[in-house]
């Protein structure tokens, strides 16, 4: 695992608003990040953070407005689209040292790239293998002559963590933590995390929310980027960011069932906890229900995944046999899947969430 080399961030005071934000993003984004699997590289670009905009070729052509920010820490934030057609991001970015490209991962899961153009001015798209995409393969991201971070409005998740009156989120798909505002849908999300964890604990918490500017609580500091709750979804005890940067594979991962739909999967007394591990050679699958051992075979196309008949043992235990049926017959509606980071999701026809599971240590 390598240390990102940090650019230094420029110290020179301005009074112009959008200099006091980007004062504040500094402030946010100054602690190094460790990128797992990544090279080692410097940043390509100078005098960070830089905003950019610019209009490129959406899949049938049509133009959209993009923006695009990086932040000196190796974050960065992203809106493509207007209005009703807007969606925003953020995740990290990183240089490649063999290509000079820009590599950019957030909570979309796929990832983007850009080729800086005159020492930065410029952005252009890139597919994965390096070629210009793009109806005119000239289109362009334009630096702007100053820096002004959106606030990003977008579902997220992250491990929160309320202690001395001191409510804090370190996010999952960028690693940054802000501090919690206690505005909107805020006090929803505290007693949750009360009703679940000790104070001082982290938590898993999925919630929509905005990132905004507010004032810092500390005398003299300049205002301080910071999470508004707007609306809290749920809080999963089981779970984790994992590692967000770092596809883990399908195969020959030990995948641990964290939820069952929307409802939290849970491990009885002295029971094993329920997983899968999908073999890296023939296509067979393994595993426990929570009570029982479970086997069979899997089909696997692209993201297209199906599942045979499954066999297996035949305890009975005390606790925990009609949630093993319940994810035994999840299994029968599987039909793709999707991993982000260290999350396995197991999707229906529909495209719904069947089976969610975390990757762990194989054992």
């Amino acid at each position: 695992m390598n240390e990102r080399r940090q650019p230094t961030p420029a110290t020179t005071a301005c009074r112009h608003p959008r200099h006091r934000l980007a004062t504040a993003v500094l402030a946010w984004a100054a602690a190094p990040l460790l990128w797992a699997g990544t090279p080692e590289g410097g940043a390509a670009l100078p005098d960070l953070p830089a905003s950019y905009e610019g209009e490129l070729s959406s899949a049938d052509g049509a133009p959209v407005r993009w923006r695009l920010d990086l932040l000196p820490s190796g974050r960065y934030r992203l809106r493509s689209g207007e209005g009703d057609t807007r969606i925003d991001d953020i995740g990290r970015w990183w240089s490649e040292p063999d290509t000079g490209r820009l590599a950019l991962k957030g909570s979309r899961g796929t990832p983007l790239f850009f080729l800086p153009l005159e020492d930065g001015a410029g952005l252009r798209p890139q597919d994965a293998a390096g070629r210009p995409t793009g109806a005119g393969h000239d289109e362009r991201l334009q630096r702007l002559a100053q820096a002004a971070p959106i606030e990003p409005r977008l579902e997220l998740t992250g491990m929160f963590r309320y202690l001395a009156d001191a409510p804090t989120i370190t996010l999952c798909a960028d690693d940054g933590r802000l501090p919690v505002v206690r505005e909107a849908d805020y006090r929803a999300l505290e007693a949750a995390y009360l009703a679940a964890r000790q104070p001082g604990e982290a938590l898993l918490a999925s919630l929509e929310g905005s990132l905004a500017t507010r004032p810092s609580p500390e005398a003299g500091q300049p205002p301080q980027p910071s999470l508004v709750v707007e609306r809290f979804i749920a809080v999963w005890p089981r779970e984790s960011c994992g590692t967000p940067l770092a596809d883990s594979p399908l195969r020959g991962t030990y995948w641990k069932l964290v939820r069952l739909d929307d409802t939290l999967a849970t491990t009885a007394e002295q029971q094993r906890e329920p997983h899968l591990i999908l073999a890296s050679g023939e296509p067979r699958v393994a595993g426990s229900g929570g009570c029982n051992r479970v086997m069979g075979s899997f089909e696997l196309d692209g993201d297209r995944l199906r599942f045979g008949q499954m066999a297996g043992t035949r305890m009975a235990c005390p606790d925990g046999m009609a949630q093993e049926q319940d994810f035994l017959k999840a299994l029968t509606r599987v039909e793709r899947y999707r991993i982000r980071g260290s999350h396995l999701e197991m999707l229906d026809a529909a495209g719904a969430v069947v089976a969610r599971f975390e990757a762990v240590a194989l054992r």
